[in-house]
């Protein structure tokens, strides 16, 4: 080994975000009514968890919604290249199991309104063909989904 290496991965290599906008992007919380999205991240936060975000329009114009499925895939590895932070997708199938849902609200300047709201789930998020899907449970029994073309 040559003296100022290191036999260590490069840690920039495991994180990183996949950011695209797409027209073909819906959400739902719990009982409310569709939303459409325009901006879909998958956070590459390890090897194998991943939080993949739905960002929509808020009630207000310039301000957002964000739902967030925190989710982890450990037989098997995510579908990002990451380079220096930037991520590129590079799987065309993939499920992983989601353990967390969030949902953000932020203002027309970005920043937060409040706290996100949290819940433990059991559900799934998979890739397939491109077309990202993500559906979980809440223990309150409420349903959210998240779905778009990539």
């Amino acid at each position: 080994m040559v003296a100022g290496t290191s036999s260590i991965a490069d840690p920039l290599q495991a994180i990183g975000r996949f950011e695209t906008i797409t027209s073909k992007c819906k959400y739902r919380l719990g009982s409310g009514s569709l939303q459409t999205c325009h901006v879909v991240q998958m956070d590459r936060k390890t090897a194998t968890v991943t939080g993949v975000r739905f960002i929509g329009r808020g009630v207000v114009h310039g301000s957002s919604r964000h739902l967030t499925f925190v989710a982890n895939a450990p037989d098997q590895t995510i579908p990002l290249r990451c380079i220096s932070g930037s991520c590129t997708l590079k799987g065309k199938r993939w499920t992983a199991t989601v353990s967390s849902v969030a949902e953000s609200k932020f203002d027309g300047r970005g920043v937060a309104e409040g706290l996100p709201q949290a819940w433990p789930v059991n559900g799934v998020c998979e890739l397939s063909l491109k077309k990202l899907r993500c559906k979980a449970r809440a223990m309150s029994g409420e349903i959210l989904t998240g779905e778009a073309q990539l």
